[in-house]
């Protein structure tokens, strides 16, 4: 195949998600139709299944390209094996997620809101085949900033403490039932909210650390 026609392809894969991504967050994807979506990318209803094997495939793209939205593999890859020290892969983690975290009218937030709330068999092959590696790299990164083994089980309690806060932050910008005190964090000036969250996770590491030296 020639690059020309590996362009379009590609050309036509994109137009395709960047439909599907709104259209899905506002309505979600059980009543988003196939042709709804081959309308809004301009392209034939045939090219959903050619580039995507069918409906789920492009559900599965889009579940992926909303969380590479957030968590781009490629950057994670990059800051683990950086020579940054600990602290600072994490401070430059927690920057750049909350960055993201509190942009506005983006879509990629609202897909997954939908699909937390409602979960589908889709979230659980998401989470197999792209999510896991990603949280294997944040794990590597929690884990040296706290001083432990990658598989300790006092890691995942560090995970949780560290990312789930950071979390709440989706829910909290393009959800307009967000409970009052959720808006207002996310509503905090950017630096403000990033120092924060960087001096809140960086201590809390520091001190399951200096307990294990304890031990």
């Amino acid at each position: 195949m020639s690059r020309s026609r590996r362009s379009d392809g590609d050309l036509t894969k994109s137009k395709i998600l960047e439909a599907a991504g709104p259209l899905i967050a506002q309505y979600g994807f059980a009543k988003t139709p196939n042709k709804t979506i081959a309308k809004a990318a301009n392209v034939d209803l045939a090219a959903i299944n050619y580039h995507f094997d069918g409906r789920d495939g492009l559900y599965q793209a889009v579940l992926i390209e909303a969380h590479a939205h957030y968590l781009d593999e490629n950057y994670l890859l990059a800051l683990v094996e950086s020579s940054l020290t600990p602290e600072e892969k994490l401070s430059s983690l927690l920057e750049t997620l909350l960055h993201k975290l509190t942009e506005k009218d983006v879509w990629h937030g609202k897909v997954f809101i939908r699909e937390l709330f409602s979960p589908s068999e889709h979230l659980l092959s998401f989470i197999e085949l792209a999510g896991m590696r990603k949280f294997f790299l944040i794990r590597k990164i929690i884990s040296e900033v706290a001083c432990l083994d990658e598989n300790d089980p006092a890691v995942l309690p560090c995970i949780l403490s560290v990312m789930t806060p950071c979390m709440m932050l989706i829910i909290a910008g393009p959800n307009a039932q967000a409970p009052e005190p959720l808006k207002n964090i996310a509503q905090m000036p950017l630096h403000d909210l990033v120092e924060h969250f960087k001096k809140f996770s960086l201590a809390g590491l520091k001190a399951i650390s200096q307990s294990n030296l304890k031990i």
